[in-house]
């Protein structure tokens, strides 16, 4: 009975694809190496330890599910049928990743179960972030520290939407984001601690992003997001979800110490008429207002489509 089970560990262990082995308790006894490229952790991390703890899986409204009735995982214990669930978890450098968990039991380890974590599928949006990735790098049109977008490539788009709200009526609207007391942490901390920081961010925004939706660098500690065929009564829900994501991020130090960020964050429809400047001034100065009433906040423009 072990020799088979070490059979099939060693072939577990190959595999692309995140699987771990979870007791009756949640304590995770197995890791495999996809789990540990796609989440950050090391097996020496994480084993004997709880996966509600480690990751903290959000719904996609930014709910935790490992409470009372809502986790994954107690509800294949209780009713020992395969599961699957959309969340998100928290990567080791503290952003978080959108994920498929599939649950199952799997009867010849007794109560142990086997989670399969997939981040890339081929009609994703983290695949096609992927591949917009790679065409960047050609064009020379990424931020080097955060692997996003630059500001270059963000200003020819919105000239590009401008374009086509003008010429076509298609509805676009800039988000632009700021991180809070950003100075305070590098001063704190120091410029790498405030680096990663910057990656946690941007890496959390990205991937809650759809997959039509482009979010670039636009400077220092700020971050612009085109959201494409957007109405303005879903302005605010969508960039409140963006403010929620980033701040239940959670960036773990070296010596075991947890740090998270939040931003304030303007958000405006494009009109016709406007330039990129008027654009993004306006932008601006909604983000300066969310500063104003206290940062952690959310301030959208009233326009009207």
């Amino acid at each position: 009975m072990l020799e088979t089970v070490d059979f099939y560990r060693e072939v577990l262990d190959n595999l692309y694809d995140g699987i771990f082995f979870v007791d009756k308790d949640g304590t995770i006894t197995y890791w495999n190496k996809g789990a540990a490229k796609l989440t950050g952790y090391s097996a020496s991390d994480v084993l004997d330890r709880s996966y509600c703890d480690i990751f903290k899986p959000l719904d996609k409204h930014g709910n935790q599910l490992c409470v009372f009735d809502a986790c994954p995982i107690r509800k294949v214990l209780d009713s020992a049928t395969l599961t699957e669930v959309e969340a998100y978890i928290c990567h080791k450098e503290g952003h978080l990743l959108p994920i498929s968990i599939r649950i199952a039991p799997v009867r010849e380890v007794g109560q142990h179960f086997v989670i399969a974590v997939e981040i890339y599928s081929g009609n994703s949006p983290r695949y096609v972030m992927r591949q917009r990735l790679e065409e960047l790098q050609e064009m020379a049109m990424h931020d080097p520290l955060t692997g996003i977008a630059n500001r270059r490539f963000v200003e020819i788009n919105i000239t590009a939407r401008l374009e086509e709200l003008k010429r076509y009526g298609f509805p676009f609207a800039v988000v632009f984001i700021d991180i809070d007391h950003f100075k305070v942490i590098n001063d704190t901390h120091g410029h790498a601690v405030g680096d990663r920081i910057l990656r946690m961010v941007s890496a959390t925004l990205a991937n809650s992003l759809r997959s039509f939706d482009i979010i670039g660098r636009w400077g220092g500690e700020e971050f612009v997001i085109l959201l494409i065929n957007v109405k303005q009564s879903d302005l605010l829900k969508l960039s409140d979800r963006f403010l929620r994501l980033v701040e239940k991020s959670t960036l773990t130090m070296d010596n075991g110490e947890t740090m998270s960020a939040t931003v304030s964050i303007g958000a405006t429809l494009a009109r016709v008429g406007d330039a990129t400047d008027t654009l993004m001034a306006r932008a601006d100065k909604l983000m300066y207002e969310s500063k104003r009433r206290g940062r952690n906040m959310v301030s959208v423009g009233q326009d009207q489509v």
